[in-house]
């Protein structure tokens, strides 16, 4: 496969002023695109997590899976489970052009061949097909709403996700998302907990974990400075 570096890079750069990205995911999917460019840009990258989290200047494991999550979920990276304890592999997917900002009007990759290829441009009366349901829905037709199955998990079987909600906590938190469906699950039990979304309950509630164990850290640390200055 051949990439164009440059419109990557640059549609990448349009790509965060445009849409919100932290700035450790911004610099993994630096690190990972530059990695990818000197392997040859192969289908799949084996990346471990020590060298990504090198990568962005990291010592939390928490912090380097909070960015994967993000570049994920935005549709810029997709990941594999490594086989017999291997590392994860890892595939970058093509930066979104930004409309009418001059970019060419393919996707920046290129066919084995040097010869650029050029997606058809699809007109608004195609149909349209969902990746959830496969349904196909006809321009005039009112698209039904899709139900989404969910499956209980926990002790007292209170976290309900989809599989898809299921695989991303897999993905997000590879350690730990058997404890996070844990305590939601205790949670839910012991003080009746209600949420429309419990894989957000569950993001929410590490986001909130973070951001304590960041304020104890900071306290801590100012205690320490008045002491020493004291």
């Amino acid at each position: 496969m051949q990439v164009n570096f440059i419109v990557e890079v640059t549609s990448f750069y349009r790509l965060v002023k445009h849409q919100h990205l932290g700035t450790n995911a911004q610099l993994l999917w630096f690190h990972l695109f530059c990695l990818w460019n000197e392997a040859g840009f192969p289908d799949w990258l084996q990346v471990d997590m020590l060298r990504m989290m090198s990568m962005i200047q990291v010592n939390n494991k928490n912090t380097l899976i909070r960015a994967r999550a993000e570049l994920l979920e935005a549709g810029l990276l997709l990941s594999r489970r490594g086989v017999n304890r291997q590392p994860n592999l890892y595939q970058l997917q093509p930066v979104p052009r930004q409309s009418g900002c001059g970019m060419p009007k393919n996707n920046g990759f290129e066919a084995s061949g040097g010869a650029q290829t050029v997606p058809p441009l699809v007109p608004q009366t195609t149909h349209e097909t969902t990746l959830e349901t496969g349904h196909l829905f006809k321009p005039d037709q009112t698209k039904p709403m899709v139900q989404k199955e969910k499956s209980a998990f926990g002790q007292y079987g209170n976290v309900l996700l989809t599989g898809a909600e299921l695989d991303r906590l897999q993905q997000q938190f590879p350690e730990t998302w058997e404890e996070w469906i844990r305590r939601l699950d205790t949670g839910k039990e012991a003080k009746g907990y209600q949420y429309v979304s419990d894989y957000a309950a569950i993001l929410n509630w590490f986001e909130k974990d973070e951001n304590d164990a960041r304020d104890k850290a900071f306290a801590e640390l100012m205690k320490e400075t008045q002491l020493l200055l004291g």
